[in-house]
């Protein structure tokens, strides 16, 4: 009796195709929608990214009021080197 082998699973290719295809339209729609955003909107967007990215780099505080309204207030002392310009 010889060796039984099963047949390549056909769902992976197709699935990582899938994926890759619901990956390209995110980031085209999301692309769409912050270019309608005002400018100081991608602005604040993009400060937040950089906290994230490089929360080394920025102070953050969050100031939050009695009736419930939030603001978070982001700054550097540190001068961005290249790996930090977007």
């Amino acid at each position: 009796m010889g060796c039984l082998m099963s047949l390549p699973d056909e769902t992976v290719p197709l699935a990582s195709f899938v994926q890759e295809e619901m990956i390209d339209r995110a980031s085209q729609s999301l692309a769409q929608c912050l270019a309608r955003l005002p400018p100081i909107v991608r602005l604040r967007l993009l400060a937040f990214m950089h906290l994230v990215e490089f929360p080394d780099t920025m102070k953050a505080a969050l100031e939050i009021t009695p009736s419930g309204s939030m603001r978070l207030v982001l700054d550097t002392e540190v001068a961005p080197d290249n790996a930090h310009r977007h």
